[in-house]
């Protein structure tokens, strides 16, 4: 990253983290903000049903966005669309406003996220999408851990409420304004492309891209990490009631699984480098079915960080892996939109498979989503193994 044709890289990485640090301190906030506002339990989930199902919706026609109007000017507007939404939440107090600012605050992380990763995919030559794509997802992760444990630091707390989400927000507006300043610092961040180039960027067919030899699995395997990690993060309260772990302990055991993966990403060029992307990608995958199904028989503390801290590292590998895969398997005016079909996915997997956990859930006790969660990550890599010999070329 020393080389100045990747500067680019550097102010992206540094508005990444920003500006996934705005909106994880707006998530939270936006549930606390609402429960003062009297919203019910059933209301909270449409509430976060809506964030995911807005952009699952327009997903496909971002990717055309960002290939025909480019990745700078919607990352621009991502984040000041974080400024304006930060400051808005800031003043709402009726239900039905809250919803309809969660909903614009799920096009606009949309809008973000498939811009940079496009602008990955897109800027970064063959040999680094593997180690471009795991500093990427390293930043991503530390917006996630540091977002949400700053913004209740500022909101403080009176119980079980903060003292003040305003705050929160206030705070929240103020990353997403300081994530655009990179793009001012570093210079030949705008790659200038033609129109003819944008034109043809904008008219790719989903139907087209998709056909592409293991773009499907890479996909569905995206789908399956990613809803999988979000399933964990709202199943291990649970299984830490059953087993009578404190939410303190709980809380350090989750911090453990997002430090594991931090550092599978940072390191996972060298991995690639080392071993293969087929070779790693497949051994993440099954050995995290494995270490899942074996988290059904962690019944103390020690066991479940343990275990966790395992299934953290190799999920980890699994986000950064797949961008880069359809990345690698896609020219580059498809990019954009292969990188939002796999956003799709991701938002199709987080909706329906939390759906599924809470279903094993009822009959079968917590522990039974591990199960279900193994056999889910194995049927993927089922999927990917059979389309190995594309994977090997890479």
């Amino acid at each position: 990253m020393k080389d100045k044709s990747q500067r680019w890289l550097w102010a992206l990485l540094i508005n990444v983290a920003l500006a996934q640090a705005s909106i994880y301190v707006m998530r939270p906030m936006i549930t606390y903000r609402a429960l003062e506002n009297g919203a019910s339990g059933y209301q909270i989930g449409l509430i976060a049903a809506i964030y995911a199902l807005v952009p699952l919706i327009i997903a496909v026609q971002m990717g055309r966005w960002v290939g025909r109007i480019g990745e700078i000017p919607l990352l621009f507007s991502g984040c000041i669309s974080f400024v304006v939404l930060g400051i808005s939440f800031a003043f709402l107090n009726n239900i039905v406003a809250i919803a309809a600012a969660t909903a614009l605050a799920g096009v606009a992380h949309l809008s973000n996220v498939a811009a940079s990763q496009a602008m990955v995919a897109s800027r970064s030559p063959h040999e680094l999408q593997d180690q471009n794509f795991g500093y990427f997802s390293f930043s991503t992760s530390m917006g996630h851990t540091f977002g949400p444990m700053l913004g209740g630091i500022i909101a403080g707390s009176s119980g079980v409420l903060p003292k003040s989400s305003t705050s929160a927000f206030i705070f929240a507006s103020i990353l997403a304004a300081i994530a655009v300043i990179p793009f001012f610092l570093f210079k030949g961040v705008n790659a200038a492309r033609s129109q003819e180039e944008r034109d043809a960027a904008g008219a790719i067919r989903a139907r087209d891209v998709i056909k592409r030899p293991g773009i499907k699995s890479a996909i569905w395997m995206s789908l399956a990490v990613a809803s999988t990690n979000d399933v964990l993060v709202v199943i291990l309260p649970l299984v830490g009631t059953e087993l009578g772990i404190s939410p303190v302990v709980i809380g350090a055991i989750l911090s453990a699984r997002s430090a594991a993966a931090m550092i599978s990403r940072f390191s996972l060029g060298r991995l690639t480098k080392r071993f293969g992307s087929s070779t790693v990608m497949n051994f993440s995958i099954v050995t995290s079915a494995l270490v899942l199904f074996a988290s059904t028989f962690a019944t103390t503390a020690i066991l479940l960080g343990v275990v966790m801290a395992i299934v953290g590292f190799l999920l980890g590998i699994g986000q950064p892996l797949t961008m880069s895969i359809v990345s690698k398997k896609t020219p580059i005016e498809e990019r954009a939109m292969v990188i939002s079909l796999r956003l799709f996915g991701n938002r199709l997997g987080q909706f329906m498979v939390p759906l599924g956990a809470g279903a094993l859930t009822a009959p079968f006790g917590s522990g039974a989503v591990f199960v279900g969660l193994s056999a889910l990550i194995d049927r993927k890599s089922t999927r990917l193994n059979s389309s190995h010999e594309w994977i090997s070329r890479m």
